[in-house]
């Protein structure tokens, strides 16, 4: 007789949590393809959990914009589109840059620390092409920037912004085009930060996001997406 499969997850406090954290890891690496379905029922058996807090997961991934509310057909992930990369990039933008300067105003010492941290491990990894360690440490980065600016709203917004770029992004495309030099404009961000020159980290947070979106749109359009 066949043994009984191990839990994909874990059972913490929280398990609404856990279950949107393991659903959005599914539709960001598109486990979920785009465009495709989110199904209550099959997230439940692949998880191993009850319906209820994979509905109340999907109900958060709606508001982050991570999947699409489809009326009596319930959810799906969202199709590539340039369109909706721009879009979510150009709120990223504002999100993201109002976040860093408040970063270069508000961040104690331990927060500097983390983003120190964060920044460097990003560009060891982006210098020995490890690419998902990259994204990894990339997106640490920017939550690390998120927590400095001390307003748990905008720490969500960042988060669910970030996700959705990703979610919107080819998967095999390059998170950023050259990634050391990405990697080099997050130093110039937090060297912004750490000197709390506001302005500055307002202004090169926004330029880093745009480059950003430039070079994931060169990619989807050699990609012919």
């Amino acid at each position: 007789m066949p043994s009984e499969p191990e839990p994909v997850i874990d059972r913490p406090e929280s398990l609404t949590s856990v279950v949107y954290d393991a659903i959005r890891r599914l539709i960001i690496t598109q486990s979920l393809a785009p465009g495709s379905r989110v199904s209550e029922n099959m997230l439940a058996q692949r998880l191993q959990v009850s319906k209820t807090p994979v509905r109340e997961a999907v109900l958060r991934l709606v508001h982050a914009g991570l999947v699409i509310a489809d009326g009596k057909r319930g959810a799906r992930v969202p199709e590539l589109s340039a369109e909706r990369l721009v879009a979510a990039y150009e709120f990223r933008e504002g999100v993201e840059a109002q976040t860093a300067r408040l970063a270069a105003a508000k961040a104690g010492e331990q927060q500097r620390a983390t983003m120190r941290g964060a920044a460097a491990a990003c560009m060891t990894a982006a210098r020995g092409g490890d690419m998902q360690g990259f994204q990894e440490h990339d997106r640490a980065f920017h939550l690390a920037v998120a927590d400095a600016a001390n307003n748990s709203y905008l720490r969500g917004c960042v988060e669910d912004a970030y996700d959705l770029v990703w979610t919107l992004r080819l998967r095999d495309s390059p998170a950023s085009g050259d990634v050391v030099y990405t990697a080099g404009e997050h130093e110039m961000i937090l060297g912004a930060i750490i000197d709390g020159r506001e302005d500055a980290a307002r202004g090169l947070m926004s330029t880093h996001i745009r480059n950003v979106q430039a070079f994931v749109l060169g990619a989807m359009a050699e990609g012919g997406a």
